[in-house]
């Protein structure tokens, strides 16, 4: 398998999952901030010009989520093995891709900037900052009978969940008011193989 990668949350997804799940992966860097992404090269790979990418024999599978996916269903491992089971993970999935991911994005600006040397759009953080509480509040629900996103045992669907609010965090959003958030946050970071997944300078 290939992946190609750059260390920003969608990519550290499938990274965080690789490690966990022990496979192993060529990485095939694509600079962002040089633009490598929108190269006739990478665009022959993925029209849309995202990373990542995942590469495995004839398949060719761009998305974050869907990589994750696959990788469940591939392995067999940290993936249900019911149909409800896997539903319910990609129910999951989709709820952080439609409800959190969005606001998430308007927040990391204040990241992105940073790294990049570009100006903070304030307006569009502070979108993200009053959006973000209402989703947030429905995990924290979630999280008071799950000790992870889903049940007893780590998956998949945590290490989807895991760059995504590790970005929020580090972008300067609180979890005060969500301490089961904030815990889970703190748990999946404890990993081993979440401090062994590349990640961005602050991240």
């Amino acid at each position: 398998m290939q992946l190609y990668h750059f260390p920003s949350p969608n990519p550290q997804k499938v990274t965080f999952a690789l490690k966990e799940l022990g496979l192993d992966c060529e990485i095939v860097p694509v600079d962002l901030g040089k633009g490598e992404h929108r190269q006739p090269a990478f665009l022959a790979v993925n029209p849309f010009g995202r990373v990542p990418v995942l590469v495995d024999g004839g398949l060719t599978l761009p998305e974050s989520h869907a990589i994750i996916a696959y990788l469940g269903e591939k392995t067999g491992r940290l993936w249900p093995a019911s149909p409800v089971g896997r539903a319910d993970a990609l129910r999951w999935l989709f709820f952080l891709s439609q409800h959190i991911m969005p606001p998430a994005g308007d927040v990391a600006l204040r990241f992105r900037a940073k790294l990049f040397g570009r100006p903070v759009d304030e307006a569009t953080v502070a979108r993200g900052e009053q959006a973000l509480p209402a989703a947030l509040a429905i995990l924290e629900d979630h999280l008071a009978d799950n000790k992870w996103m889903m049940g007893a045992e780590f998956g998949l669907v945590d290490c989807a969940y895991c760059p995504v609010l590790n970005v929020i965090e580090k972008s300067g959003f609180g979890f005060t008011e969500f301490p089961r958030v904030a815990a889970y946050l703190d748990a999946c970071r404890a990993r081993p193989t979440w401090v062994q997944t590349p990640r961005l300078p602050g991240l």
